[in-house]
């Protein structure tokens, strides 16, 4: 990059981390590396294996049985969002704009973080998802903020709850200049930054216009002008300088911990100051002081307790920290935030972390520091997305949080088999995500002899596993099993399908991408052994024919969500007896099915309105 140049157009360079895919590791269809380098498939419209696609849109995915309940949070900073993904670029700028090429169903794109290596994060931009967009690709440019920091680590949020379909993005440019003005000759509003976005430069879409506007801008006669109009005199930088030191601390205020870490002993010690008191607080009953701080964030409530001795007291109390809901705040929390709240969750029941401690800013010894002094009463546990678990954190919660009925840690991929083993000793577990984990199946096989009161598993992109013979271990000591997730596994046959319907309260079954060969015999018996099947997903099963769907029209009549979509075999006829037969499905998709045209679809829609249908084909295959 040569030093005349002040404005850069930046495509993704690596993805550094996220929490959803439509595709598997180790593919090239609708994984997140796909967003890497410029847009190949703007401004074509539809779903193509070769973008980004989210796996979940709608709120269907809240409600089947496999979902999992929030922990409530009364006053979350910002809105909870569904998905993330971090990207990172090449070269660290001051952002102007940032261009989301949107592919299929957009509107999904919520918030904009921007950080540089994940070492304090900015909110760019935040806005509400959007719907009844046109069916076409767009640039959406979200109008940003104009931080004073250098970034080169975005990170996007998704909330796509509002979504039709699956949602899907090819490329995201990021537009920076890579210096602004010296504020020795410019004034802060008139830097290189800000009169680009003066003269709109920053919605420019020519390379070339940008170039010679920011040629313009740097001219000596341009940079004179900025001098005659804009000359300080040192009194003024001084006043200057003092302002930016403050501007500098609020902004470390704002983007450090939930809680500051107990090197505030000057406003602790003012607290304690005697004499001090709570004001009109002290006339207030306990239980309405209680009743109050309930409704505070938790980043209210660690403020108040450098405010005075009462509310120190009150705020400090372990029944407002019986569950805590620290995804919806990831962005604060660091290493000085669980030890300040270690203190107070002594009875901390529910825990959510997930998102929480990117690019280290919490550490594996911070944690399990946490989890030893207030895990003993753990109920529920949530660590999506947690690179900084590791085997030695499993051993720790394993032999501390005894009672632990809920343990999730999708997308950990520090933790191997070693850490795994420890589960078994979790023997309350009823419910466990481990998906995209590096799990074998002689581990998994010892946790499940083990967690005899499981009841919802997911092992969603686990690839290491052979699913026939964890088909046949559940069936053995997980007979109470209800939802099964096993999206993007492999090798489900119908050896597999026979041991499954030797668990009768099966009802949620996500079978999506992992069936091979033909099912028929063993989805028979499937269907017949688990008479309460509500959801069940047989997503691009090739070989499912008529006889397939025959088997659900006589013996699924429970069915409320089905997904057959990408199947060659099945015919119209077949798809119409179903809807007719399964009174109670309210979700249907027939997507890329070989012999299932749009019109089909239009006319079911009128005929079953009741009945959400996906799909159609019109022009497009869908590449896998």
């Amino acid at each position: 990059m040569g030093k005349t140049q002040c404005v850069v157009d930046q495509y993704v360079k690596e993805v550094a981390d996220f929490s959803s895919q439509y595709g598997s590791d180790g593919s090239i269809s609708y994984v997140a590396n796909n967003i890497i380098g410029k847009p190949t498939l703007y401004p074509e419209y539809g779903d193509f294996s070769s973008a980004y696609c989210l796996q979940t849109y709608g709120k269907w995915w809240t409600k089947c049985e496999s979902a999992t309940v929030p922990i409530e949070d009364p006053r979350p900073l910002l809105p909870p969002t569904v998905d993330f993904i971090d990207v990172r670029y090449e070269f660290p700028v001051y952002p102007i704009r940032v261009d989301f090429y949107e592919t299929y169903h957009p509107g999904s794109v919520v918030r904009v973080w921007g950080s540089l290596e994940g070492q304090g994060w900015i909110l760019l931009w935040s806005g509400e998802p959007q719907t009844g967009l046109k069916s076409m690709a767009r640039i959406f440019s979200p109008p940003i903020r104009q931080p004073n920091h250098l970034v080169n680590l975005l990170r996007i949020e998704f909330d796509q709850q509002y979504q039709k379909y699956y949602s899907a993005l090819d490329s995201i440019l990021l537009v920076g200049s890579t210096h602004t003005a010296s504020k020795s000759f410019v004034n802060s509003g008139d830097s290189l930054t800000s009169q680009i976005i003066k003269l709109g430069l920053h919605t420019s879409m020519c390379e070339e216009n940008i170039l010679t506007g920011v040629q313009f801008l740097m001219s000596e006669g341009k940079l004179q002008k900025f001098l005659a109009e804009e000359l300080i005199q040192p009194e003024d930088l001084l006043r200057e300088e003092k302002a930016d030191i403050m501007n500098v601390r609020v902004n470390e205020e704002h983007s450090t911990a939930i809680a500051e870490d107990t090197q505030q002993e000057d406003i602790v010690e003012v607290a304690e100051v005697e004499g001090t008191n709570g004001g009109y607080f002290d006339l207030l009953p306990e239980e309405l002081i209680i009743y109050v701080l309930r409704q505070l964030d938790i980043r209210s409530l660690c403020r108040l307790v450098h405010t005075c001795k009462l509310l120190q007291k009150y705020a400090s109390e372990p029944c407002l920290y019986m569950r805590l809901n620290l995804k919806n705040c990831w962005w604060l929390v660091k290493n000085s935030t669980l030890k300040c709240l270690s203190s107070k969750c002594s009875l901390l029941q529910a825990l959510d972390l997930s998102w929480c401690g990117p690019y280290n800013a919490v550490d594996t010894e911070t944690f399990m520091e946490f989890i030893h002094t207030c895990g003993r009463q753990l109920i529920t546990l949530r660590l999506n997305n947690c690179h900084f678990i590791d085997n030695y954190c499993l051993y720790m919660i394993a032999n501390v949080c005894l009672n632990l009925e809920e343990l999730s840690m999708a997308n950990c991929s520090k933790v191997d088999n070693l850490g795994f083993g420890e589960l078994k000793k979790a023997w309350a577990l009823s419910r466990l995500d481990l998906s995209r984990t590096r799990i074998d199946f002689h581990t998994l096989q010892l946790l499940l002899q083990h967690a005899g009161q499981l009841r919802h598993l997911s092992l969603s992109n686990c690839t290491q596993l052979d699913m026939d013979e964890v088909a046949l271990t559940l069936a053995t000591f997980s007979r109470g099993l209800i939802s099964l997730s096993a999206w993007k596994t492999r090798g489900i046959t119908t050896r597999g399908l026979r041991a499954l319907a030797c668990i009768p309260t099966l009802q949620d079954l996500d079978l999506g991408w992992a069936l091979s060969g033909a099912i028929t015999e063993g989805l028979g018996e499937l269907v017949r052994g688990c008479k309460g099947l509500r959801r069940l997903y047989l997503t691009a099963l090739r070989t499912l024919t008529d006889n397939d769907l025959h088997q659900l029209t006589t013996h699924a009549g429970q069915l409320t969500w089905l997904d057959i979509m990408g199947t060659r075999n099945v015919t119209p006829e077949a798809v119409h007896r179903l809807l007719q037969s399964c009174q109670n499905l309210e979700l249907l998709d027939v997507g890329f099915c070989e012999q299932i045209h749009s019109t089909f679809v239009h006319e079911w829609a009128l005929q079953f309105p009741k009945v959400s249908i996906k799909g159609g084909l019109r022009h497009q295959v869908r590449i896998v």
